[in-house]
């Protein structure tokens, strides 16, 4: 991938909130960029956007003044310390959080026209609402984030089930966030996959997961990316090799 063709665009997903979408995406994108990637992440939590506020950020414009104001993308795109480019999003707003399905097709058809990226991640809000549903079908691919929760992997195989079935999608990846050891990702991995493929009929990818750390809690309270805090903590070896898996992904 270059910045001469259009970027892979990637939704970090899940069913269940409080997995750690966005810790995944802003780690993520900060591997990448590192990896020599120009990454443009999306706050796609359109009604509780939060990672301006992770990242220690105060934006002057953001999403609100896209679909509300006569703002474009490019105009609220900020620069962050991860090395990766971000256009925020607004929290308590509302309006925002119940979009009509034009003002949210004014913003998909707006990061299908973004160039000069080589990724683009679209950190979504959790659940089935049809927000979330859209920024998925934007992407070319869905990365669905879980955790050892029993019901982030039954809400997981249930957006990943509607996904299907309405829109007939099958390019989704799993994360398996917070996990004691590799072992136990790998299991919780083949649980959801195997549902999968008996009850849809199509298996799942499996980039990896993020083991336990206790660097994460720190780095979250200080404002700061983990994996810049941290750089050579097991966790960070996690997300290189996350991120690696995903580079190899394709366009739908």
């Amino acid at each position: 991938m270059n910045s001469k063709s259009k970027p892979l665009i990637v939704s970090i997903t899940s069913g269940k909130g409080g997995v750690g979408k966005t810790f995944i995406t802003t780690n993520l994108a900060t591997i990448l960029a590192r990896q020599g990637k120009k990454v443009l992440v999306a706050d796609c939590d359109l009604g509780l956007a939060n990672i301006d506020v992770m990242l220690g950020i105060n934006p002057a414009l953001n999403l609100k003044d896209v679909v509300f104001g006569n703002k474009h993308l490019r105009d609220v795109i900020v620069s962050t310390k991860g090395g990766f480019d971000l256009i925020p999003a607004s929290s308590g707003v509302r309006e925002m959080a119940q979009l009509l399905f034009e003002k949210i097709q004014i913003i998909k058809d707006m990061l299908l026209e973004m160039e000069g990226y080589d990724l683009i991640l679209l950190d979504t809000g959790a659940g089935i609402a049809e927000v979330v549903l859209q920024f998925n079908l934007l992407a070319h691919q869905n990365v669905v984030v879980i955790n050892r929760e029993l019901t982030s992997l039954t809400d997981a195989y249930a957006m990943v089930k509607v996904m299907y079935q309405v829109f007939g999608r099958q390019t989704f990846s799993i994360v398996a966030n917070n996990i004691p050891d590799e072992k136990d990702g790998a299991g919780i991995f083949k649980n959801i996959d195997t549902i999968s493929r008996r009850f849809l009929g199509f298996p799942l990818n499996y980039l990896g997961s993020v083991l336990q750390d206790d660097s994460v809690s720190k780095s979250v309270m200080r404002q700061e990316i983990a994996v810049m805090s941290a750089p050579r903590s097991r966790m960070a070896a996690d997300f290189s090799k996350i991120g690696r898996a995903l580079l190899d992904l394709k366009k739908a």
